[in-house]
């Protein structure tokens, strides 16, 4: 097994060992997030590599160790996590009272190691479990890293922080949305804002006295550097301001201040952002992390896809997409590896599609299904089913088909894809979510080139041929390449400019919800906290 992945318990954790004794239960009474049997795995390997003996109150206690912990814990916020979530407070006062004795030490000792545990493992992989919860994710969780050896190497160093270097997301997206997050952090801290109103539009030269206040709140959008400005001119570096967050809100970028761009200033707050931009990095821990090479990325609430030859790459491929229907069809989210493309496809009709829309419509024309060219084939039951087979409905290429002429195969569980399309028109929509659930790409002769781009053989003139043959044609990738569904209300662009989009399925909702639980699970009252930690080192287990 390789060394950053977490091997199996090797050795029994022992009942009559005062820190055995708080692995066994799961339960830490000194914590206000108790239960930690979401990371208990992590802790007990932790303890087996010092033998169950303590780790931070040793006879070698290291105070750079313990100042570094809780500056760790402190700073949570930078990668849009709650301090409160891992007990700083408790740990600050663990470790800045009396030097704990007999039984203590293994409570207060356990107590250190499951908060920074817990961080770490939920700056890595998200405080949220999206299958817990009923997100429709089909995202591999990333593999767990050897917490217990890292530890040790970093304690023994007296290297704490570089821990964060190891765990933290490497997707760009994550490392752009937190440099966003803590400039905007900043500003919000500085910002009282006054309401803007203009009273009337406003166009790039125009004069008016609402001007100071315009400025006032791009700078704290952070698309404006600075306040020093007397004058009461819409000028230029305001008009170009204004047009970065017409963009954001996928709104016309043509810097005139008219009722929907006013509404976009005023709508959200500089702390709504923030939010806003929480969210969105908590999904990115969700995503494993690139590797170089090519990539395609979907992004749901926005339509658009992306495709990039690398994570550098300044120029990706980017075209508009057609996804799920909210709510029934929502596209999900998903990473997979694209194994093959299909020139002129069949399109195997769903069983659901066909029984709800296309069945009736054969009840008074016996010639339907022929007018639409569609057929039915027996098809063979595996044996893991029982044998026998049964009849399927296909429709056959062309241009009734709804899969247009090419479809791109990531083999995944929700039997998703993407693919082409006939019906042009519906690109032009500014809300695009009208499919059953797979995605319809706008460029396909492009995305083809993209993907095919390195295999021997194909090039614009033999795609355009594959894509009007008379049959299908299966075309295996030499080397697969990554997908990633994405659902990013908050999104950085190939520019760098921060976009937002329209919750479409209400996602940003249910996540909200989510960690609302897990904020009510650490944040009981005040006063009770201090009780908890001055007094609960009784309750722990002692030896029998």
């Amino acid at each position: 097994m390789p060394p950053s992945q977490v091997s199996p318990p090797t050795i029994p954790i022992p009942a009559d060992n005062p820190i055995g004794a708080i692995l066994l239960s799961k339960q830490h009474p000194l914590l206000l997030r108790a239960d930690f049997s979401r990371v208990s795995e992590l802790v007990n390997q932790v303890y087996q590599n010092s033998h169950f003996q303590p780790i931070w109150f040793s006879a070698t206690r290291s105070e750079k160790n313990l100042r570094d912990l809780i500056d760790i814990l402190n700073n949570a916020p930078n990668d849009a996590l709650n301090p409160g979530n891992y007990d700083v407070d408790h740990i600050r006062n663990l470790i800045g009272g009396l030097s704990p004795t007999g039984n203590a030490i293994a409570g207060h000792d356990v107590a250190l190691t499951v908060s920074l545990v817990r961080f770490l493992h939920e700056l890595r992989q998200g405080q949220v479990e999206p299958r817990e919860v009923g997100y429709p994710v089909h995202i591999a969780p990333k593999p767990t890293l050897d917490v217990a050896t890292l530890l040790r190497e970093h304690l023994d160093k007296q290297t704490l922080p570089e821990l964060l270097q190891t765990f933290e997301p490497k997707a760009k997206q994550y490392q752009q949305l937190k440099q966003i997050l803590n400039r905007l952090r900043q500003l919000d801290r500085q910002s009282d804002l006054a309401e803007f109103k203009p009273g009337h539009a406003l166009r790039p030269g125009d004069r008016h006295p609402q001007v100071a206040n315009l400025r006032q709140r791009l700078v704290a959008l952070g698309v404006v550097d600075s306040l020093q400005s007397g004058d009461d001119t819409y000028s230029s570096d305001l008009v170009e301001a204004v047009k970065k967050i017409q963009q954001q809100q996928v709104l016309k970028a043509d810097g005139v201040i008219g009722p929907a761009t006013l509404a976009a200033l005023n709508a959200q707050s500089v702390g709504e952002k923030i939010a806003q931009i929480e969210l969105a990095m908590e999904r990115a821990r969700w995503i494993p992390d690139p590797a170089d090479g090519p990539m395609i990325v979907v992004n749901i609430p926005a339509f658009e896809l992306w495709a990039f030859n690398s994570t550098d790459d300044a120029n990706p491929l980017n075209m508009k997409v057609i996804v799920g229907k909210s709510p029934d069809n929502q596209t999900p989210l998903l990473w997979e590896e694209m194994k093959y493309l299909e020139f002129m496809p069949y399109w195997n009709i769903p069983k659901s599609i066909f029984e709800k829309e296309i069945l009736p419509k054969t009840a008074n024309n016996e010639g339907y299904l022929a007018s639409q060219d569609i057929e039915l084939v027996r098809h063979q039951n595996s044996e893991e089913r029982g044998g026998g087979s049964y009849l399927r409905a296909r429709q056959r290429p062309g241009k009734k088909n709804p899969l247009g002429r090419v479809k791109f195969v990531f083999p995944n569980t929700a039997d998703v894809y993407l693919h082409d399309t006939p019906g042009r028109a519906a690109f032009n929509r500014q809300r695009r979510d009208l499919s059953h659930g797979c995605v319809r790409v706008a460029e396909p002769e492009q995305l083809a080139e993209f993907v095919l781009g390195d295999q021997q053989g194909w090039d614009k003139e033999s795609i355009k041929s594959a894509m009007s043959a008379p049959k299908t044609r299966h075309v295996t990738l030499k080397r697969s390449v990554p997908v990633l569904f994405y659902y990013g209300t908050a999104f950085v662009d190939h520019q760098n400019q921060l976009r937002f989009y329209p919750d479409i399925y209400g996602q940003d909702e249910q996540l909200k919800k989510a960690l609302q639980k897990l904020q009510n699970l650490s944040a009981p009252n005040a006063a009770a906290n201090n009780q908890l930690a001055a007094n609960k080192t009784s309750d722990l287990p002692t030896n029998p």
